[in-house]
């Protein structure tokens, strides 16, 4: 199967292999069925996840995995190599955790949920069910107001120095 947007491609689609192609309407691609679609490229990419499904992220629990002892894992969740699940949290079943993912403790992830390698979560987050995270994100985390405070100590030589308060 492949997908044609607009006339330029439309004689190499004639010509290649494939029996089916995803096209725009008024596009003539003789000798192949034609499935129509406003946006072939979107239609290519929903089909071709359906026929091929999607990469499993993780399955089990893997060995290296840290596990709190106070975490409640569903039966059918997995969990990567490396990952890190935190005091409290809740995984749901069927939900897949990536290589090298932290999970903070208190976090509760729903069912179906696939949380790519390298994924961190704050404590306390929630997450619903089917959310995807992908590589790389790190949800939660709030920065504390600091302030610069400028007081004199007289140990410096300069006078004074600042401090973080």
């Amino acid at each position: 199967m492949i997908y044609v947007e607009s006339m330029k491609h439309a004689q190499r689609a004639v010509g290649s292999a494939a029996i089916c192609v995803i096209a725009a309407e008024g596009l003539a691609l003789a000798g192949k069925t034609v499935l129509r679609s406003a946006q072939p490229k979107a239609a290519f990419a929903q089909a071709a996840e359906l026929l091929l499904g999607r990469a499993p992220i993780a399955s089990g629990i893997h060995a290296t995995a840290i596990v709190a002892p106070l975490a409640h894992l569903a039966p059918e969740a997995g969990i990567g190599p490396y990952a890190v699940i935190g005091e409290d949290a809740h995984v749901g079943a069927g939900t897949q955790i990536g290589a090298h993912s932290v999970i903070g403790a208190g976090c509760w992830i729903g069912e179906n949920c696939r949380i790519h390698p390298r994924v961190t979560l704050y404590g306390g987050v929630r997450l619903g069910n089917r959310v995807e995270i992908h590589s790389g994100a790190v949800i939660g985390r709030t920065v504390s107001a600091m302030r610069w405070v400028k007081e004199s100590t007289g140990n410096s030589p300069g006078g004074d120095r600042g401090d973080w308060r």
